[in-house]
């Protein structure tokens, strides 16, 4: 079992994987404030392709709609397997750093609070496939209050929203 949650777990042995093969799987990650991402870091899991885009919400609800123009890519869709190293089941850990030079412009110079990531694995249908994990980094300080005791979670240095329940 392999779900979403395992992204903001501090255990670096839970990933987030798809349950069986689909051409591509995404998660929509809420953050606790908007912020300025200047930099990307991601632990692929056996996907071929990772794209990354960013939007924002007026409520935590509001669904994530790429078809009606509310969010941005990022990060445009970025080989992380070979066909053949896909193939073969090889090289599926693979980390790599996105700065702000790789991420799209003028994209990057704006505040989001929700990212979305998509992955894809058109070269293998036998192999589970997803993210080990995913670092957002930005130059803004991520301070809170003090005297508040709420508890967050974190994706890098960001804090996700958390649910009311």
């Amino acid at each position: 079992n392999h779900p979403a949650e395992n992204l903001v777990n501090n255990d670096p042995a839970k990933k987030w994987k798809c349950s069986s093969w689909e051409k591509s799987v995404s998660v929509v990650l809420q953050l606790d404030r908007a912020v300025v991402i200047n930099s990307i870091d991601i632990g692929n899991e056996h996907s071929a392709f990772i794209e990354v885009l960013v939007g924002r919400s007026s409520s935590p609800d509001e669904p994530f709609q790429v078809n009606i123009g509310l969010c941005q890519v990022l990060l445009v869709a970025s080989s992380f397997m070979s066909p053949m190293e896909a193939r073969n089941g090889t090289m599926g850990t693979r980390v790599r750093m996105f700065s702000s030079e790789q991420l799209r412009k003028p994209v990057v110079e704006k505040r989001w609070d929700r990212v979305k990531v998509i992955c894809s694995q058109p070269f293998n249908k036998h192999v589970q496939y997803g993210l080990a994990f995913i670092s957002l980094h930005s130059t803004e300080s991520a301070h809170r209050a003090e005297g508040t005791e709420h508890i967050t979670t974190k994706i890098g240095k960001f804090p996700l929203r958390q649910d009311d329940d």
